[in-house]
């Protein structure tokens, strides 16, 4: 056997192991149920919730769903073009690193904010630690947790109540909370032990 037959079905095993377990805790994460990781993840969330006006408890229609998605992005694009835009003024810039010219900032916040991720500066020669954090690590996150959200919306439009889609703002926050950081810090661990 060639060890390219191999790891594809260890690929292929280890995917069939985890399909039971992981699906069953997206459901319990999604279906908003009470779990044992709430006294984890809880108070955390309704921090944010409470800083983002949310009530965790009402559900939205779906323009309302939609609205939610296209407001948050918006302004979450809007933010990541301030900062590349003035990250020679804010902090964490110890080379002195000059803004990024508008046309070139649109261009980033708009690809990172849709999850495509596209490049056209220099790496660390063009952006800041603060613009790496927040232009650009943190809508990694938050692109992918929006269209995460907008499936499992997708999901229960499909398999129930289409007025009642969950709210968007508390499925973006219990995607980051209980999905993509703890997957993250899994990952890290991971890499850690391989020697990364």
């Amino acid at each position: 056997m060639s060890i390219g037959i191999i790891q594809v079905a260890v690929t292929l095993l280890i995917a069939l192991l985890l399909i039971k377990p992981v699906g069953s805790y997206l459901v319990n994460v999604f279906s908003y149920e009470k779990t044992r990781l709430d006294r984890v993840f809880g108070p955390v969330e309704r921090l944010f919730y409470r800083i983002m006006g949310v009530h965790e408890e009402q559900s939205m229609d779906s323009k309302q769903y939609v609205t939610a998605v296209l407001f948050s992005n918006f302004v979450m694009m809007i933010l990541i073009y301030a900062v590349l835009r003035l990250q020679k003024y804010l902090p964490f810039n110890p080379d002195g690193i000059d803004n990024m010219p508008s046309a070139l900032a649109f261009n980033t916040a708009a690809s990172f904010i849709t999850n495509t991720n596209w490049q056209a500066y220099s790496g660390e020669s063009g952006l800041s630690y603060l613009s790496q954090m927040l232009a650009i690590t943190f809508p990694m996150f938050t692109s992918s947790a929006t269209g995460f959200a907008v499936a499992i919306a997708f999901i229960r439009g499909i398999s129930g109540n289409k007025n009642e889609l969950g709210n968007f703002y508390v499925d973006l926050v219990r995607l980051i909370t209980r999905v993509l950081l703890p997957l993250s810090f899994i990952a890290a661990l991971f890499l850690v032990f391989q020697g990364v």
